[in-house]
């Protein structure tokens, strides 16, 4: 049966095009028309590897009954955006992002990224803060911090991490219900495995299908930061972060989170979710909305 990428709830599901390539939105939250008032400020929810918008579906009903207009985006390669066979450098996924909250009528975001998505906005905010208000990255120390940490004793996730960059056969595990399902509860924490690998038969039908896989897992091969990239994430970050670990997260080391602190020259707060792993958004929706929502409704 196909998959859909259009699940039903408290959102609207749009396509947009940004930089000649298409993408999937849910939308949520308030949106006036021309002349009803202003536009609330957008936040735009970035999910990780190897998520889609749906890893924000228990966030975003909260968010928008705050107040705040909520985007969910597919990067590209995931969900419902195209899956073209090149461009999935960290400088492009930030091309990406920029695209779309231009698209979505809006110069700037709050932007919410899980960890491959909180990478992007490490790097939005270094090279365009005009384009991001704010950022709250979840499960994703600064890029460079983790790469400071290159070469030190990893634990079985991180090695299982780097082994992504295998072909082939990455591919055909995450494409089926029990990969996708180990992958999800190695990477929680032990007392919420079970909602961490709820969604891995949604994930696992949407890598199923010609070519996903292969465009989900081309984010994890390129994941070695080009001279560009390093460059540009080497400007230190002068909007506010609220940075959100955690406590359990066997893939990030603790030690990458200590070193944001090195290229945060404005506001920088941190923030550990205890009792969980790398997915609070799933783990525990409602202990990360209690450290991000005051934030938002300062920044916005």
């Amino acid at each position: 049966m196909p998959v859909s990428v259009t699940l039903p709830g408290p959102w609207a599901h749009r396509s947009l095009t940004a930089g000649g390539t298409r993408f999937h939105v849910a939308l949520a939250g308030p949106d006036p028309m021309p002349g009803e008032g202003p536009m609330p400020p957008l936040v735009l929810l970035l999910h990780g590897f190897p998520e889609c918008w749906w890893a924000w579906s228990e966030v975003m009903p909260s968010l928008a009954e705050a107040g705040h207009r909520v985007a969910a985006l597919d990067l590209r390669g995931f969900g419902g955006s195209d899956r073209p066979p090149s461009g999935y450098s960290l400088m492009t996924l930030a091309d990406d992002v920029q695209g779309v909250i231009r698209s979505l009528g809006h110069e700037s975001a709050l932007v919410v990224g899980a960890g491959l998505g909180g990478q992007v906005a490490w790097l939005l905010a270094a090279r365009d803060p005009g384009t991001v208000r704010a950022i709250v990255p979840v499960g994703a120390p600064h890029p460079v911090a983790v790469r400071s940490l290159r070469g030190r004793r990893l634990s079985g996730a991180s090695l299982q991490y780097l082994a992504f960059k295998t072909p082939v056969l990455p591919e055909r595990s995450l494409s089926t219900t029990a990969g996708m399902e180990r992958l999800l509860r190695s990477w929680a924490a032990p007392g919420t495995r079970e909602a961490a690998a709820r969604p891995a038969p949604y994930y696992a039908a949407l890598l199923a299908r010609p070519g996903a896989a292969r465009s989900a897992m081309a984010t994890m091969r390129n994941s070695l930061l080009s001279r560009r990239e390093l460059s540009t994430l080497e400007h230190p970050v002068r909007v506010p972060v609220l940075s959100v670990q955690g406590q359990l997260d066997p893939v990030q080391p603790a030690q990458a989170y200590a070193r944001d602190t090195h290229h945060v020259a404005g506001r920088l707060q941190q923030v550990t979710v205890h009792g969980v792993g790398h997915f609070p958004h799933r783990e525990a929706p409602e202990r990360l909305l209690e450290a991000v929502l005051p934030f938002l409704e300062e920044m916005s």
